[in-house]
């Protein structure tokens, strides 16, 4: 029943959203701007979106080298896809779990500190767009009038930043003096227990930033990732007739994050209404290119990962019990009557 009505509820606001962009669109200027985008450009825009997961899985891998060095690229990569395609197909985000608890039960890796990389790569994802949000606004080409609206997005992603670095910073105070609090929460009440195990094992996931060796990497792949998201939605908007500047599209990126992370079946809806308001409001893009852009960028983050991710399931052996009966093993989380086991 609760999966059902997030379902209802995330399809009736991409009902409201897509007609929020579309309603006062002429359909005949849209599907002539479409006809005119340049599909060459915007497949290289699909590929890159698809390709900017080499670099997150790389980054997930410098994640998990306190829990296990070297795990396998593969097995890595196929649970991104999986994950994200997921999230696609199914409400709630549920793609956000199955991803690791997919790695943990193909790799044998232990739950908690697989999550918590999860949680981590999530929240380096956040200060990396803030990061370029703050350098795109430096030199992006605002439309006259639009320094007011700027001027909130700046102070909203300075406070999003201060909270995103903040959570970084409990983890890992947290995972410094986390054995200490294993056996201090062992005398406790069982749900205190319980909540306490999980924010232990979810703290293991940050471990990796304790080093100055493995911090420089990820910080590195988290800028690439994001830098070539950006690079493929400046090619994919400018593809479909909208004359914007790579900085400009820097500024976009936490609209878009925002509008992809939307309760939404697939991103639909949100992602197409934050790419029109941003580059109608901020850079003065016309309204109707600015819907060809939200529909085409959309198609090219979507199309490449639905394809590869029923090639994925195919070729691992992967079916979705599978995805199922991993993430069951989040239920087990802090029943441990040990420790949380950290590596193997």
């Amino acid at each position: 029943m609760k999966s059902a009505l997030q379902g209802i509820g995330g399809l009736l606001l991409a009902v409201l959203l897509l007609y929020w962009v579309f309603h006062d669109k002429d359909p005949q200027a849209l599907s002539a701007a479409l006809m005119r985008a340049s599909w060459p450009a915007l497949a290289l825009a699909g590929f890159l979106n698809l390709a900017h997961n080499g670099a997150r899985v790389l980054r997930w891998g410098w994640l998990l080298d306190p829990v296990r060095p070297r795990v396998p690229f593969r097995p890595m990569f196929s649970a991104v896809i999986l994950g994200f395609m997921t999230t696609l197909l199914v409400p709630g985000r549920v793609g956000e779990l199955v991803r690791p608890a997919l790695l943990s039960a193909r790799e044998d890796l232990p739950l908690g500190p697989c999550l918590g990389t999860v949680v981590a790569d999530r929240l380096l994802d956040g200060v990396a767009i803030v990061a370029l949000f703050a350098v795109g606004s430096l030199n992006a080409h605002f439309v006259a009038g639009s320094a007011a609206l700027a001027g909130e997005i700046r102070l909203t992603a300075a406070i999003a930043l201060t909270v995103i670095v903040s959570g970084l910073v409990v983890l890992v105070a947290i995972s410094t003096v986390g054995g200490r609090l294993d056996g201090w929460l062992s005398r406790r009440w069982a749900p205190v227990r319980w909540a306490g195990r999980v924010t232990l094992g979810l703290s293991r996931g940050v471990d990796a930033l304790r080093s100055r060796r493995r911090l420089v990497p990820i910080v590195a792949y988290s800028l690439v990732v994001w830098l070539v998201i950006a690079l493929a939605t400046w090619i994919g908007i400018r593809a479909a007739g909208a004359d914007v500047g790579f900085s400009d599209t820097l500024v976009m990126l936490p609209l878009l994050a925002l509008g992809v992370s939307l309760p939404t079946p697939g991103g639909v809806g949100g992602y197409h209404a934050l790419m029109q308001f941003g580059l109608v409001s901020l850079f003065g893009v016309d309204p109707t290119l600015a819907a060809g852009a939200g529909i085409l960028m959309h198609l090219a983050i979507v199309l490449p990962v639905l394809v590869l991710g029923p090639v994925l399931l195919y070729v691992d052996g992967v079916s979705w019990s599978d995805l199922v009966a991993a993430g069951k093993k989040v239920r087990a989380l802090g029943n441990a009557k040990g420790p949380i086991e950290v590596a193997r």
